[in-house]
């Protein structure tokens, strides 16, 4: 059979059209193709951090004060009398017990008072006896036995009065204690209430403080207080008083330590350093150079959730050193972001890539478990 240089040419053609569409197909499938394999690949954007591993320990809080010592007890002696100075019976420095006469005044005048007082009782009580007598025989009216009677009770309250005032003459220690001023001088004249020296009793010892408001509820009386003083040395009280109201200028609560002083030291005025137990709690002790600020001023951490998503938890300063830093706010076991945290942000999906600062298995931690794991899975 012959065949026909037309047909021949035909089916050239009729291939040539088939192959033309085939190579399209394969062009437009090789244009598709690398979209596809680069959704396939995983992103090569998701930020790297280094965590460190922490676990909560139990830290003492204790709050630092600064405070005045003071004489457990002080007074200003006043004369309650007018008079002379007559004799000094103590001098200054002096420690004198409890009712011990001090100093003695001019005492003629009161003297002589006494004595009228008295006389005054006993003449009102003999008319007082001889109305009564014709009160009983009808020759004296009640109202006069009653009269007489109120004239005897006003002449005992002048007797009072005046053994008062005598006895006055001779101030007294109120307390046991030292006469650290002595002011009064020999024929001195003297007012009543004029200032004349000072006793004071150091055989205890008092701290004032003032406990700021957000500490004042961990505070109570008996609570053990460390006194430093300024010459290095450290001394053991407890607090006495804790005030019911804060001061309203400062808004500290005032309060009083207690502290015994048996070797009479001589301290009384100076300042010293307070440092009040207030108790432990579970705390985190990291590198200042850990913590940071949102974008709302508020100091907090970063670290890792158990899907190595960055968590952001504001924390509160216990204490600062040059060791660490004690903070609270944190889960009890964390991996804190320790290197890049500064580039990535709450919510965000990261890759740890090390984990520096644990000596614990990774067992140990809950929270974060996947993100140990991808830190061990990349060394």
């Amino acid at each position: 059979m012959k065949i026909k240089f037309s047909q021949v040419a035909a089916a050239v053609a009729v291939v040539g059209f088939v192959g033309w569409v085939l190579t399209a197909r394969i062009d437009t499938a090789l244009a598709e193709a690398p979209d596809a394999a680069e959704d396939s690949k995983p992103s090569i954007n998701v930020p790297q951090v280094e965590v460190k591993y922490s676990k909560a320990s139990l830290y003492d809080r204790q709050t630092v004060l600064q405070g005045q010592i003071e004489p457990w007890r002080s007074v200003r002696l006043r004369t309650q009398v007018a008079g002379t100075v007559e004799s000094l019976l103590v001098e200054q420095g002096a420690r004198v017990s409890r009712g011990q006469p001090l100093i003695h005044l001019s005492q003629s005048e009161y003297q002589a008072q006494l004595n009228s007082a008295k006389a005054s009782v006993r003449l009102k009580e003999a008319e007082l006896k001889a109305a009564r007598k014709l009160y009983k025989t009808n020759l004296q009216t009640e109202t006069a036995v009653l009269s007489l009677e109120s004239e005897l009770e006003s002449a005992r309250s002048g007797l009072v009065l005046a053994q008062q005032q005598l006895d006055h003459v001779v101030p007294k220690a109120p307390f046991d204690g030292v006469v650290d001023q002595l002011d009064a001088e020999l024929g001195q004249y003297m007012t009543p209430g004029e200032e004349w020296g000072l006793l004071v009793n150091i055989d205890r010892l008092k701290v004032t403080a003032q406990v700021p408001q957000q500490d004042v509820i961990h505070v109570a009386v008996g609570q053990p207080v460390e006194v430093a003083l300024l010459d290095g040395r450290e001394l053991a009280g407890y607090v006495s008083f804790v005030a019911s109201a804060a001061d309203p200028l400062t808004r500290g609560f005032p309060i009083e330590v207690a502290l015994e002083n048996p070797e009479q030291l001589r301290i009384a005025g100076a300042s010293a350093t307070l440092k009040i137990h207030l108790g432990s709690i579970p705390a985190h002790k990291l590198s200042p150079a850990l913590l940071s600020l949102n974008e709302k001023g508020v100091l907090g951490v970063k670290w890792i959730d158990a899907q190595n998503k960055v968590m952001f938890s504001p924390v509160n300063l216990l204490s600062t050193g040059t060791d660490g830093a004690w903070i609270t706010g944190l889960p009890d076991n964390v991996a804190v972001i320790s290197l890049g945290g500064g580039f990535v942000h709450p919510g965000q999906t990261v890759s740890v890539v090390s984990i520096s600062g644990t000596d614990s298995p990774v067992t140990d931690y809950n929270p974060g478990d996947s993100a140990l794991v991808t830190a061990h899975g990349a060394n």
